[in-house]
Parts: structure tokens; sequence; C-alpha cells
């Protein structure tokens, strides 16, 4: 009977503990969720955050294929989702390393900070690079939509190190010239 009248509140309610419901998104005042660096409109990277432990762990969803300078992002085909190999924190900020699967590569650092309802800061560490704007999406949200032969540019940043971008390897990603000698 009890059991009933529960149920029976929910319903009148509208209250519900189903997976992506407003119950169960995350709260506005954490990292915990996803994250998109949206440019042009279409969503070129989406990160996915959730606490672990005093530490953080997470996904980098990006296109299979890409090439950039940092500022720029051309040819970007299909899609790929990487897990974080570690992940921490340093004072206000999340941070989480991803392995660059490339000869000679080293790993890819990203830092992440609140800074506003539904807004995160992001800093790609060592490169020197201007921090990124990230939009909270939801946890389902898709790369995209890409137009052939267009190139996505961060508003007002020039291109770092060049003025041309790579041509994309379709086994493997490509990046433009390191914005900082190193790296």
């Amino acid at each position: 009977m009890i059991r009933r009248v529960i149920l029976l509140l929910f319903a009148v309610l509208g209250l519900t503990l189903a997976p992506g419901s407003v119950s169960a998104q995350r709260d506005s005042s954490s990292l915990e969720g996803s994250w998109a660096l949206r440019l042009d409109g279409a969503i070129v990277f989406r990160f996915d955050l959730a606490r672990d432990g005093a530490g953080w762990s997470g996904r980098w969803t990006r296109p299979r294929s890409f090439a950039t300078d940092g500022n720029r992002f051309s040819h970007l085909v299909g899609a790929t989702t990487l897990k974080a190999e570690k992940g921490g924190t340093i004072g206000e900020w999340a941070e989480l390393t991803f392995a660059d699967n490339r000869p000679g590569a080293v790993p890819d650092v990203f830092r992440f900070r609140l800074v506003g309802k539904d807004k995160a800061e992001l800093i790609y560490a060592g490169t020197g690079l201007a921090p990124y704007t990230l939009d909270r999406v939801a946890g389902d949200a898709l790369l995209g939509p890409f137009e052939e032969g267009k190139i996505y540019r961060r508003p007002g940043l020039a291109a770092a190190a060049s003025t041309r971008l790579p041509p994309a390897s379709p086994e493997r990603e490509t990046q433009g010239p390191p914005a900082m000698e190193g790296r």
C-alpha cells in the first residue's frame, strides 16, 4: 500500500529518477558532466568528466582524423573516444591525461575549470595556446555536423605558428606545427 502511494506521488508530481531526467542531470555548479568545444556551430570535441575519489576520470570524444594548429580545425572525419590514462586535481582545476600513440608524441594533458553556469575553461597544457571555452552538453551529444572542406576557427584568434594547415591522414590525427617548441 505504501509503495503504491509513493509511486502515485512520483506520477502526480512528475518526479522521475530515470537517467537523463532533470533529477538525474549533473549539478551546473560542478565540472562533472559533458562539455563541448563548439566552433562555427559544430561540436569539435566532447569531454566527459567524472569525480574519481579525490581526482578525476574522463573520456575525450574527438574526430578520428583531423588537422589543427590549435586555433583552426579542418579535415574533420568520424569520431573516436579515448579514455583518460590518469586524472587529478590542481587547485580548482581538474586535469586529464590522454595517451597520444603517434610515433614520438607526448600525452595530451587538458585542464578544466568551471567559469560560469554551464561554461568551463579548458587549457591544453604545455602548448601555450589561449584557453578554450566549453559548453555543457548532454552526454550523448554527437560531434559535428562537419562540412567537407570547411575550416572551423576559434573566434578572435590567429593561426598558431603557420598560415597553412597540413592535410589530415585517414589513419591518424595530424596536428599542425607546434604552438610551443618541444611540444
